[in-house]
């Protein structure tokens, strides 16, 4: 939604711009530029208003479905995850097939969902939430998540994911200040996870729109990533992953021996 929120209003502001100059320059030239950035404008607000009107209609499902009392999910270990292009949601269900390979019934629930809220707590052994980092902020849906349920995360194991391109920056600075953003974001909602990582998510240029593609290919070239924007290019260390939930696991087996 930022991500589109953003385009929308770099559009306007194109737009803007460009009838300025038009009406500057005036005679047929300008007349062109302000047709040109008529368009534009127009196509920022009509993607601004598309998002509130879905984020609206969201609001109403959810008002609508509140009185409908679903059945509660068992689950020993579930990954909750917020994605934008895709990729956090890849890395949650690897984790969901590791800790089913261990013998744990476990699931990934988008936390934009009414899943999410299905979760029979008192099953729940040990949870995980995941979030990719845009803009430096993770996405609403996950803080949200994360702020109501946190107590549920600080009764058992936790561990929180942050997905983001800056996790493989060669720039130390850059991959400093996603660390930081990654443990600011459990300690701003009170949430007080055992495991805070970072992990690589990839150049998406298939997936983000016009204005997206082109700020990223920029950075991309700057940091000598791939530019080709007719493919996508996946930085995700799946060994990361890997030892996320064995980390994880063995959470679970000392609570467990320390119960018995």
């Amino acid at each position: 939604m930022l991500q589109s929120w953003t385009e929308g209003l770099v559009r306007i502001c194109i737009g803007i711009g460009l009838c300025w100059i038009g009406f500057v320059e005036a005679g047929g030239y300008g007349l062109f530029l302000g047709i040109v950035g008529g368009i534009f404008v127009a196509a920022g607000i009509g993607e601004i208003w598309a998002i509130e009107a879905a984020a609206l209609l969201h609001v109403m499902t959810e008002k609508t479905m509140s009185n409908i009392h679903p059945a509660l999910v068992a689950c020993d270990i579930p990954v909750f995850y917020a994605t934008s292009e895709g990729q956090t949601r890849r890395i949650a269900e690897r984790l969901v097939a590791a800790f089913r390979e261990r013998g744990f019934a476990s699931r990934a629930f988008d936390v934009a969902s009414s899943d999410a809220d299905c979760i029979e707590w008192k099953r729940v052994r040990a949870a995980v939430v995941g979030a990719s980092l845009h803009g430096s902020r993770h996405q609403r849906a996950a803080r949200a998540f994360v702020r109501d349920h946190a107590a549920d995360l600080n009764a058992r194991p936790s561990a929180f994911f942050s997905v983001s391109l800056a996790a493989v920056s060669p720039t130390p600075a850059e991959r400093e200040e996603a660390a930081q953003f990654a443990s600011g974001f459990p300690a701003e909602a009170g949430w007080r996870p055992q495991k805070v990582v970072c992990l690589a998510g990839r150049l998406a240029y298939t997936q983000y729109g016009f204005v997206t593609r082109f700020i990223m290919k920029r950075i991309a070239r700057r940091r000598g990533a791939p530019t080709d924007t007719s493919h996508d290019y996946e930085f995700t260390n799946w060994d990361d992953v890997a030892c996320l939930a064995d980390g994880i696991v063995r959470k679970v087996a000392a609570r467990t021996q320390q119960a018995a």
